[in-house]
């Protein structure tokens, strides 16, 4: 099972999503295996962290050129993070994905760029890849006109394009995710009874409910 984690626009919080999603996986005595084809290797920088400080479960990263064909056959939970950067690789991923899952900064750039995105994943995808769109980094409260605009317009682009959901859960702007990832945890092992912590296992269990 692949999922990818991808958007065309950097700074969408992929690479955070992928690593705490991963983690929480893991917890759950599934086997997971991480591709990071993103350019700026920030998920492999995590992974890097996460080893040295000894911390389990243990994750374990495959290399960047990994056929990703042959990954489909793999029994293990494959999550892939990538950008546009790596255009080539990218349209790779979004052909091989089970599932396809898109983090969301509100702003109009940033609905702009996961339209263009969404264009290319229906013209790349399986037929039988579902395709979920979240709302990542809102405002604490998740009420600013950023936000509630960015929600209509999600809503606008499922509506639009056949097999997309969008998910409930929203991630907020928050120090704990930066801290965590600093240290090599996922949110929920930093600060179990955070707000990060709730928003992220509101978000993992929508997603799982979707595939």
């Amino acid at each position: 099972m692949i999922t990818v984690i991808g958007n065309m626009k950097g700074g969408s919080g992929k690479s955070t999503v992928a690593f705490n999603l991963a983690v929480w996986r893991a917890m759950q005595n599934r086997t997971v295996k991480l591709v990071d084809l993103d350019t700026q290797r920030t998920l492999s920088d995590l992974v890097a962290i996460r080893t040295e400080e000894g911390f389990v479960p243990e994750l374990g990263l495959l290399p960047a050129d990994s056929n990703l064909s042959q990954l489909r056959k793999d029994s293990a939970d494959i999550i892939v993070d990538v950008g546009a950067s790596n255009f080539d690789r990218m349209l790779e991923a979004i052909r091989h994905a089970d599932s396809i899952l898109i983090p969301v900064v509100p702003g109009q750039a940033d609905v702009w760029s996961t339209q263009r995105y969404l264009k290319i994943v229906q013209g790349e995808r399986r037929p039988e890849c579902s395709v979920m769109l979240f709302l990542n980094r809102t405002d604490a409260l998740g009420g600013s006109k950023e936000t509630r605009e960015a929600a209509v317009a999600l809503n606008v682009l499922m509506n639009m394009l056949e097999g997309v959901t969008v998910l409930p859960g929203r991630l907020g702007q928050r120090v704990s995710f930066c801290r965590s990832l600093s240290e090599g945890l996922a949110v929920f092992e930093l600060d179990p009874r955070s707000k990060a912590t709730q928003e992220f296992f509101d978000l993992a269990n929508a997603i799982e409910a979707t595939r």
